[in-house]
């Protein structure tokens, strides 16, 4: 494991899952805002933000999460599937200001995540 990835790991596990050096653990939070749950009804996946973080460092640019964690209410609510991989902390919806989201999917998957775009919406689903 390189030194970069235990760090990370070491702060992660330290911490929670938040924040790693680019994200904080609010980022992640359910966008209910309350009305339906804690904000954090399910842990991040570990493997997620490694990868996360390590896209971040890729671009060399900030990475944006507009989705991260989703209460069963709200992922209905946004058009969700149910099984959806927001519920259980193994998704996250992003982009990356100044960055076109093919390039971010196509170093996304380089870093083993699997990605849906969103080109009309401007974001990409990054899960594992």
């Amino acid at each position: 494991m390189n030194a970069f990835i235990k760090k990370i790991q070491t702060t992660l596990n330290d911490r929670g899952y938040g924040p790693t050096p680019h994200f904080a653990k609010a980022e992640f939070a359910c966008d209910c805002q309350g009305a339906y749950c804690n904000g954090f009804p399910a842990a991040m996946n570990l493997g997620l933000l490694l990868k996360l973080e390590a896209l971040r460092n890729a671009l060399n640019a900030p990475v944006i999460i507009t989705s991260g964690l989703r209460c069963e209410i709200r992922n209905a609510e946004v058009g969700g599937i149910p099984g959806s991989k927001h519920r259980i902390g193994q998704a996250a919806d992003l982009y990356a200001p100044g960055i076109d989201i093919t390039r971010v999917a196509s170093i996304a998957e380089s870093l083993g995540l699997t990605t849906i775009l969103y080109l009309e919406q401007g974001f990409v689903h990054c899960e594992v």
